[in-house]
């Protein structure tokens, strides 16, 4: 159809990046830029972006996330932030409460901005020739991320994006089919449990070697437990959630 949606139908997540590859500074400039463009709500622009260049830094998160070891090798890696603290300083320059930081909907809020931007950044990376990786399991290691990367109150490290020229081809992954996913007018539940047996079926034929489980048992394992529990106190110490009741 055009460059853009032949990008965005190619991606697909690559583990395995070429080490010694260095993106030039225009390139990286234009993807940091990409991301900037991304609508916001109100625009707030609810995030920060750390680009992590120390080597150092870089090693240390990899030992707190050890089977994301691409951290590590990548030539780009950024860490999107949600952040309400240059929402805080606009909000002290005009004496105002600052009240609804800690309500839930601000949760919201910051984590659309974020992820908006930061799929601005992948697809604008992948446009210009190189594989990404998102690495949603920062959030596991949020309380250590905070004092590495010095975060102030009122922002919390959603995610990172690991961004280099692949060393080993991926395939594209199969997405459950459209019907499942897309509704008219109203949300439609009555075939949903058959397509998704189905959809296992195809990840299964697929045969990912990363996929240990079955697609609903992978889904059903992960929601028995809780992945990140010290993730709730550290949003309250950081300014979220703080007088939030349930009813």
């Amino acid at each position: 159809m055009n460059a853009v949606i032949d990008t965005i139908l190619n991606h697909r997540t690559y583990r395995d990046f070429q080490p010694d590859v260095v993106i030039p500074e225009q390139a990286l400039a234009a993807i940091l830029a990409c991301a900037q463009q991304a609508p916001s709500w109100m625009n707030g622009q609810h995030y920060s972006i750390i680009h992590v260049t120390d080597t150092q830094l870089r090693d240390k998160i990899v030992a707190l996330q050890p089977r994301n070891p691409q951290i590590g090798t990548c030539s780009a890696f950024l860490i999107f932030v949600a952040d309400l603290y240059r929402a805080k300083l606009a909000s002290d320059a005009c004496d105002g409460s600052f009240d609804a930081a800690s309500m839930p909907d601000t949760m919201f809020t910051m984590t659309v901005d974020t992820s908006l931007a930061a799929q601005n950044a992948l697809i604008a990376a992948e446009s210009l020739g190189y594989g990404t990786c998102p690495i949603g399991g920062l959030r596991l290691v949020a309380p250590e991320l905070v004092a590495l990367l010095n975060l102030p109150l009122y922002t919390f490290p959603l995610f990172g994006l690991c961004i280099g020229k692949p060393s080993v081809e991926m395939r594209i992954k199969p997405r459950l089919p459209q019907s499942a996913v897309v509704h008219q007018n109203q949300y439609q539940t009555q075939s949903l449990a058959e397509q998704l047996a189905q959809y296992e079926q195809t990840m299964l034929d697929f045969n990912e070697v990363r996929e240990k489980l079955p697609f609903r048992q992978k889904i059903s394992h992960y929601y028995q437990q809780s992945f990140a529990p010290r993730n709730t106190a550290l949003l309250r110490r950081q300014g979220f959630l703080s007088t939030f009741e349930e009813e």
